[in-house]
């Protein structure tokens, strides 16, 4: 009988077919005490990219599903989720590579210890300057998320609270609670999706990853920036660009979209971190 794995770790591809490879090269070479499963979604739509993938079915514990057009961020994820059987649910990137080989082992050993975290995410590197991607963010403003891609950032005020919003305060080799974290690495509860109902599927590419953050404070659970632990990535970031990329370039404009629905679906809410650790402080 087969015994049932205790981490599914997800990996969402879109026309990255040979770094979703290695990436899953290097989770097969993890060491732990537990079973562990990987689950591959390809939104791509490309026969190519879907070919190479499927060359990952020799691999055991290795799912390759394969849509027949792109789903769009959350629902990919969460249709992979659903195929999965883990405690634990991993959401991880294409580019992302495990080099250290008990980097899974760890992640689980702390979130079993540290039954209050609902997500946990390790430090991650940048692979061509060796710098720490800025993984950690405060809960979106829209006018600092508008400020960010204009000439408005340069201005004094705004420089700085945009500087604050991107987290470059963060204290980046501590572990600590943060608002929310980036999906581009990060571990949850199976409980716990199954009670926020997974990634929002109101959401078409970005902003599913600090609605889920949110919801988990609010919850009862916390966010833990968790730099023990460290992977690799390409540092390569989707939203990347300014103002004159927003109008030449479809996916900034679905930012922008993603990140008006966010901030109509969270108007007046505060911030749940602070209510839930002003709580705990007494």
């Amino acid at each position: 009988m087969k015994e049932r794995p205790k981490a599914s770790i997800i990996i969402l591809d879109y026309l990255k077919s040979r770094r979703v490879c290695e990436n899953v090269e290097s989770i097969l070479e993890q060491i732990t005490d537990f079973p562990y499963e990987v689950i591959v979604v390809d939104n791509s739509a490309n026969p190519l990219n879907a070919k190479k993938l499927k060359t990952l079915r020799k691999h055991r514990n290795v799912k390759i599903i394969i849509n027949d057009e792109n789903l769009g961020y959350p629902k990919g994820n969460n249709r992979g989720v659903k195929k999965s059987k883990g405690d634990y649910i991993l959401i991880v990137n294409p580019d992302i590579v495990w080099k250290d080989k008990k980097t899974l082992q760890k992640l689980i050993t702390y979130m079993d210890k540290h039954p209050e975290v609902g997500v946990l995410g390790p430090q991650q590197v940048n692979e061509g300057d060796g710098s720490i991607a800025m993984t950690v963010r405060r809960f979106p403003k829209l006018t600092l998320q508008i400020a960010r891609r204009t000439f408005l950032r340069r201005l004094p005020l705004l420089r700085s609270l945009v500087a604050k919003d991107e987290c470059r305060d963060l204290n980046y080799y501590k572990t600590q609670p943060v608002d929310w974290l980036q999906s581009s690495f990060w571990i949850t509860r199976r409980t716990l999706w199954n009670k926020l109902g997974g990634l929002n599927q109101d959401y078409l590419i970005f902003m599913s990853d600090p609605d889920y953050c949110f919801k988990c404070w609010q919850a009862g659970y916390q966010v833990i920036y968790h730099p023990d632990v460290t992977v690799h990535a390409d540092g390569l970031r989707a939203s990347a660009g300014g103002l004159k990329e927003f109008f030449k370039t479809w996916i900034l404009r679905q930012h922008f979209k993603d990140a008006l629905k966010y901030r109509w679906s969270h108007l007046f809410k505060g911030n749940p971190r602070k209510r839930f650790l002003k709580k705990i402080k007494g």
